[in-house]
């Protein structure tokens, strides 16, 4: 039995229209969890030079 994972909310489908069972990606994808994305490693290796330069 499959499980929908919550990617928030969708739009309503179709009446006569049946959803996939398999997994299909989010029909959108969110600009600030890209952007979290790109600057974590960032961030983290910014934090590690100044924390190896004190």
């Amino acid at each position: 039995m499959a499980i929908g994972i919550g990617f928030g909310r969708e739009q309503p489908l179709r009446p006569g229209v049946v959803r996939p069972l398999r997994f299909s990606a989010p029909p959108a994808v969110h600009a600030g969890a890209l952007w979290l994305a790109a600057a974590a490693p960032v961030l983290a290796t910014l934090l590690l030079i100044a924390r190896l330069a004190v």
